[in-house]
Parts: C-alpha cells; structure tokens; sequence
C-alpha cells in the first residue's frame, strides 16, 4: 500500500507543479510588457526566458539547490565569486529533461556519482565543489 500511496503522492506533486507553472506563465502574460521586462532584468533574464523558466523549472530550482549540496557548493560563496552562475544554472537546470532521475538520484544519494550522464549542469557543479 506505501508503494500505490508514493506513487498518488507524486503525481499529486506534479500535478500542483504544473498548476503553479499555469498560474505563473498567465501572471507573466497579463503584465505590461515594461512591467515584465523590469520583472525578468531583476533575475538577469530576458522576458522569453523568465516564460521558459517558469513554464518547464516546475521543482527544479529545489533540485538544483540539493544537488548543489550533494557536490558541497556552497550558493552564496559561488554567486560572490562567479556572479550570474547561479542564474546560468538555474536555466539549464529548468530547461532538464531529466528531473526525473535526478529526484531518484538525490533521494538515493547516487546524484554526484551519476550525474555526468543525465544532468547538463554536472560538468559545472564539478569544476565548483
């Protein structure tokens, strides 16, 4: 029963996941256009990547930040000395098809070990733990 209970659970999950994306990408698109602009320039985005963040980063920016803390990279010492790097990361990461197995893999504790062959930010995380 605990297994058909994880499963209703994640779909659950992914399920508000999208919703949030919805409600995010309408909010985005009912602002005027300056307004977004200004909105997106705050994260270092452009308007069409802040929509693209939003519509397909549903959970990967806590994905990001576990599996930066499986390789040790401490956020706010890597943002002070390579600004922007988060903000590269954080796209790539939104952009993953594989934040599937990348949940499966931080909750296995394999993430670090296997990440050079699904996750694209791998190869930066590595070169900064």
């Amino acid at each position: 029963m605990n297994g058909v209970r994880y499963i209703v659970e994640g779909i659950a999950e992914r399920w508000r996941r999208h919703r949030d994306a919805i409600t995010g990408l309408r909010e985005i698109n009912s602002l005027d256009p300056e307004l977004a602009s200004e909105i997106a320039a705050e994260v270092g985005l452009s308007v069409a990547d802040l929509r693209d963040v939003i519509e397909h980063g549903s959970g990967a920016d806590g994905l990001m930040h576990r599996m930066m803390a499986a390789y040790g990279i401490h956020e706010q010492r890597l943002e002070a000395e390579v600004p922007g790097v988060l903000r590269d990361l954080a796209i790539l990461c939104s952009r993953c098809a594989a934040k599937g197995r990348c949940a499966h893999e931080l909750e296995a504790g394999t993430a670090r070990e296997n990440a050079p062959v699904f996750c694209p930010n791998a190869g930066t995380f590595e070169t900064f733990a």
